[in-house]
């Protein structure tokens, strides 16, 4: 997952699906061993003060495309990435799961109030198998305790745009709707629940190649740890199950031509609240995360925010 860079931008990106990859939530599984399809949109924003010598044209990843006299002073980033994801997740056998994701994004950046960056495109669509290691097979009792691990594996394939521009100057790497690079993908998912109450760990992990140029966004790690507790309504008709924890995303340094850049990578920690929503084979969910500790390099904006919601339909019988 990448963050951005700023100056110029940043990982798994900086975010989107060029920058809201590792950006992928999985979180608790609704059903168990259930296909299903499902809407997502997710939105981030960015936000940070920066100073630093640039050049006239500001541009991230060791300036390219920069021109101009350098300047020294500050610049007020404002960057909001949002995905809006078409993603299916089919049981293809008892205990081997395809998650499908493709992802449309818009990113945007302004620096000191002024537009630099507004682009929609198709980004890297990802294909994830993931194997059920562990289960207990889930029953509508509640007095038993119930577990299951799910290890996967998978890559993201370099099909977005990676070479669009916004008034008529291309756009840096961590806006791009797609990276130009095969990057491999996993995870790792375990849920326990005792009666009502449970425990969710959720880990994607995500491994970057580098571009035609020689660039290479920091590999990226994405980490969520969530309790929950599920109440039926209505007769069991509704199920509701609100939840709360952490979530934390890791940015390794970029690198050119294998050089690392200094100034990149982050580490930040999100306090995380989220609730899901069951109606016969319809679940819908959202989640918010707040950033309340960060560590970055001098050039990346600090995460402010992250939203995630959706609507998912499971292939059940009512």
């Amino acid at each position: 997952m990448k963050w951005i860079l700023a100056m110029g931008m940043a990982l798994m990106a900086s975010r989107g699906m060029a920058c809201d990859v590792c950006g992928i939530f999985l979180g608790v599984q609704p059903h168990d061993r259930t296909s299903s399809v499902s809407l997502l949109w997710r939105a981030r924003l960015m936000e940070g003060t920066l100073t630093f010598a640039r050049p006239a044209s500001p541009n991230k990843h060791g300036g390219h495309g920069g021109s101009g006299v350098a300047l020294t002073g500050e610049d007020r980033y404002r960057e909001l990435y949002q995905v809006l994801e078409l993603r299916a997740d089919l049981w293809l056998a008892d205990r081997f799961a395809l998650l499908v994701s493709l992802p449309a994004v818009n990113n945007y950046r302004a620096v000191n109030g002024f537009i630099g960056t507004d682009i929609y495109g198709i980004g890297d669509p990802l294909l994830i198998g993931r194997y059920l290691v562990a289960n207990t097979k889930c029953t509508d009792t509640l007095d038993r305790t119930v577990h299951r691990l799910m290890l996967g594996g998978g890559a993201k394939l370099p099909l977005g745009r990676n070479d669009l521009t916004y008034n008529n100057e291309r756009v840096s790497e961590d806006l791009q709707p797609g990276t130009g690079t095969w990057d491999l993908l996993a995870s790792a998912e375990y849920m326990v629940r005792a009666g009502r109450n449970g425990a969710a760990v959720t880990v994607v992990g995500r491994y970057n190649t580098a571009n035609n140029a020689g660039y290479r966004l920091g590999h990226g790690l994405s980490s969520t740890v969530e309790l929950f507790r599920r109440w039926d309504l209505r007769d069991g008709a509704i199920k509701l199950m609100p939840s709360l924890g952490v979530y934390h995303e890791l940015a390794g340094r970029d690198a050119e031509l294998d050089v690392v850049q200094n100034g990149t990578g982050s580490s930040t920690l999100f306090a995380h609240a989220g609730a899901r929503l069951w109606w016969r084979n319809w679940m819908l969910s959202l989640t918010y995360q707040q950033a309340v500790a960060w560590q970055l390099g001098d050039l990346m904006v600090p995460n402010r925010m992250r939203i995630v919601t959706g609507l998912a339909y499971n292939f059940i019988k009512n």
